[in-house]
């Protein structure tokens, strides 16, 4: 039944537990230029007010005006700036020296005013490429695409003033929302050339059927013939396809998300490995362990191990 589905992006922001672990404002007057280092994590941010430029470096500028979300997955150096040609200083150092949360740039009645506010999430390492791997460098959606997302704003700024209880808490839900949203405005057919990647793929209407029949069969298995059949191709057809949009072989894809459930088990849980090689549609635990050596580079249990150590 069509209610049974997995949804793909859900499944991966589940794996992944994405935590938002900063969230801070910026309120920039006059001229400035903030250069950001090179950041493992997956940054966003909100303009309430006001205009600016941003550029992953050596690339061409993007213009952000209020109401504008960016998202930036793994980005390389990049900076955010009133204009290019102002001399730049460390973003990375401005905010971490900031203890109120609010980091101000310029004299207070200096034009223009901009008002940002965003930060950064904390993904799980082990899986982290399911997330970072699928987004642009730098996406940015105008205003008046991200309708949704405009009652979070207010509500966001004002909890990363606040000193209530539960502060923390709150803005990692709303962050989490901004982020799906944004994942979302990616997945839309047409919408931003994300990255070859499953989540570029569920744009597709045939292969993200074929996609979200991978995540919901992961007990039972699936073969190149039957995705081939959820997509309505014939089977070179659809394996062609398959690669184009996803990067990699449609039973390799398959394999890699069975791995990736394998390996945040291992680390999370006590589960039985016995059990957990039947719970991935593996018929016995040798077999499962021969897949995960060859995918991993060790047992099962050795990952476990390991990871227990850590």
């Amino acid at each position: 039944m069509a209610s049974n589905v997995r949804d793909p992006l859900v499944d991966v922001l589940t794996l992944l537990r994405p935590e938002a672990v900063v969230a801070v404002e910026l309120r920039a007057h006059g001229r400035w230029n903030l250069a950001f280092d090179r950041h493992a994590a997956v940054k966003f941010g909100v303009v309430v007010e006001g205009e600016c430029l941003i550029a992953i470096r050596g690339r061409s500028t993007q213009t952000l005006r209020a109401g504008d979300v960016f998202l930036l997955g793994g980005p390389p150096p990049f900076v955010i700036a009133s204009d290019m040609a102002t001399p730049s200083r460390s973003g990375t150092e401005l905010f971490r020296n900031t203890r109120k949360r609010v980091a101000t740039l310029g004299v207070g009645r200096a034009k223009p005013v901009v008002h940002i506010v965003g930060g950064h999430f904390q993904v799980d390492q082990a899986n982290a490429h399911f997330l970072v791997d699928a987004l642009p460098p730098l996406s940015t959606i105008p205003a008046d695409e991200a309708s949704p997302l405009r009652g979070l704003v207010p509500l966001f700024v004002d909890e990363v003033r606040s000193t209530q209880l539960g502060r923390q808490r709150v803005l990692d839900q709303l962050a989490q929302l901004v982020l799906t949203y944004a994942l979302r405005w990616l997945d839309a057919d047409g919408k931003s050339p994300a990255r070859t990647g499953w989540l570029r793929a569920l744009a597709d209407p045939k292969v993200g059927a074929a996609l979200r029949h991978i995540h919901t069969n992961v007990e039972d298995g699936t073969s190149l013939a039957d995705l081939a059949r959820v997509a309505g191709m014939s089977r070179t057809t659809f394996a062609a396809r398959f690669k184009e949009l996803v990067g990699q072989p449609p039973l390799g894809y398959a394999i890699q998300w069975r791995m990736s459930l394998a390996k945040d088990a291992l680390r999370t849980t006590d589960r039985a490995i016995g059990k957990l090689a039947f719970d991935l549609g593996y018929a016995s635990e040798s077999a499962f362990s021969m897949a995960f050596r060859r995918e991993v580079g060790c047992s099962p249990r050795a990952y476990r191990d390991a990871k227990g150590a850590e």
